[in-house]
C-alpha cells in the first residue's frame, strides 16, 4: 500500500511541474535525462546518485524528490526517504504526501509527523504568512482612507476608526509573531542526543533515524533541537535541515 501510493505520487508531478517552482527549468536536461533513464532501467543506486548531484547543485523536480525518496525507502533508508518527501511537500505543498509520511512514521515508531488540530491551523497560518500580511496592510491603508474621505465630508467615522484600530493591532500582533523554526530529520541510525554542545556532554538518548524535530538553533558543529520537550543538541551530519 505505501509502495503504491509513491508511485501514484510519482506519476502526477510532472502534470504541473512546469508551472510551479522556477528552479525546475534550470535542472540540467542531459543530466535529468541521464538519470531518469537509469531509474527506468532499474538502476537506482546509479540513479539516486546522479539525484543527488542535481539536487547539491539546488536543482530539482517535484517527481525528482519522489523517486529519491522511493530508492531511499527500498534501501530502507527510511530517514532520507522521510527527507525526500519532505522537500517534495515543501515545494508543491501536496497534502497527498502526508499521508505516506504518517504510515511510514507509524510503521517505524517515528515522532513528529503526527500534526494535531493546533499543528494544522499553526502551519495554514505559515503557508500564508505573507499574504496575510498583504490583506491586512491592504485593508488598514482602504479604511484610513475611508476615514479621511468622510471627515473631508464632515461625518465623524467611530465605527471605521474603530475597525482600523482593530485591523492595526491584529497587523501588529502579526508581525510580531516569529518566523516558523525549521525542522530538521535524524538521518543516521543510533543517533546520540547530548545535554551540551560538546562530544564530552552528558547523553540524553540514542535514537534511530527519520525522527522529525524543531531546530532550536547552533553552536558549532551542533543542532539544538526540541526532543520530547527538552532541549538536546545533535551533531549536524546527523540531521537532515528540511529546507530547499
Amino acid at each position: 500500500m505505501q509502495r503504491r501510493l509513491l508511485i501514484i505520487l510519482i506519476i502526477l508531478p510532472p502534470l504541473f511541474s512546469a508551472i510551479t517552482n522556477p528552479l525546475f527549468a534550470q535542472v540540467s536536461g542531459y543530466r535529468l535525462q541521464q538519470a531518469d533513464s537509469l531509474y527506468q532501467e532499474k538502476r537506482y543506486i546509479q540513479s539516486l546518485e546522479q539525484y543527488q548531484a542535481i539536487l547539491n547543485q539546488k536543482e530539482f523536480t517535484p517527481a525528482m524528490l519522489l523517486k529519491m525518496a522511493y530508492i531511499e525507502e527500498g534501501l530502507n533508508h527510511i530517514g532520507k526517504a522521510l527527507y525526500y518527501l519532505n522537500l517534495y511537500y515543501l515545494t508543491t505543498n501536496d497534502k497527498l504526501v502526508l499521508d505516506k509520511m504518517e504510515e511510514l512514521a507509524t510503521k517505524h515508531n517515528l515522532d513528529g509527523y503526527k500534526n494535531s488540530d493546533a499543528d494544522i491551523a499553526f502551519s495554514f497560518y505559515y503557508d500564508y504568512r505573507m499574504p496575510i500580511s498583504m490583506t491586512l496592510s491592504v485593508m488598514s491603508i482602504l479604511f484610513l482612507s475611508i476615514i479621511f474621505y468622510r471627515r473631508k465630508k464632515g461625518y465623524r467615522p467611530v465605527a471605521t476608526s474603530v475597525l482600523l484600530f482593530a485591523l492595526l493591532i491584529l497587523l501588529l500582533v502579526h508581525l510580531n509573531v516569529g518566523e516558523k523554526n525549521d525542522e530538521g530529520i535524524v538521518g543516521e541510525p543510533n543517533t546520540y542526543l547530548m545535554d551540551g554542545p560538546s562530544a564530552g556532554a552528558s547523553v540524553i538518548a540514542v535514537i534511530d533515524e527519520g525522527h522529525l524535530v524543531e531546530i532550536v538553533g547552533k553552536v558549532d558543529v551542533w543542532y539544538e533541537i526540541s526532543w520530547n520537550g527538552n532541549r538536546a543538541f545533535i551533531k549536524e551530519n546527523s540531521l537532515l535541515p528540511v529546507r530547499l
